[in-house]
């Protein structure tokens, strides 16, 4: 009888090691294939840019663990209403710094560009709370 428990102690252990030195989380791997498109969050403001933040966010939030996947998620949503606002106004986020087509934008319009970049702005908790959680589930620094 001991024989068989320690029998089955040990292909506990040893499929325990086994399985975790296989490979890395979902997560962390989602995150490593994302980390340059992460990293680059904000230096361009362009629609493409923005909507491979908004893809980056996405792509961890399906993978991601429950403490920080609202996080993730709603990091993926305000980046997504960035571009919805450009969208809707009818102007791409590079042609901004054209005064002259910004000058024609309504105040409504506006408005709605400026209601989605606050919301984006509101992120800092979020992008705090992922950053320290990828630091610690997978050691990877995101800047």
């Amino acid at each position: 009888m001991m024989r068989a428990v320690t029998t089955v102690i040990t292909t506990v252990v040893v499929f325990t090691m086994v399985t975790a030195c296989a490979g890395e989380s979902p997560y962390c791997t989602a995150v490593k294939d994302q980390k340059s498109t992460l990293n680059s969050l904000g230096e361009k403001r362009t629609n493409a840019a923005y909507r491979s933040y908004a893809r980056a966010f996405r792509s961890v939030a399906k993978v991601s663990p429950p403490a920080v996947k609202k996080d993730w998620t709603e990091l993926a949503e305000v980046t997504a209403s960035v571009l919805n606002a450009h969208d809707k106004v009818d102007i791409k986020l590079e042609e901004m710094s054209d005064q002259a087509k910004v000058k024609k934008l309504s105040t409504e319009q506006l408005k709605t560009l400026n209601n989605a970049y606050e919301a984006f702005n509101k992120t800092t908790p979020q992008r705090r709370a992922v950053v320290k959680n990828v630091k610690q589930e997978c050691d990877i620094t995101l800047a």
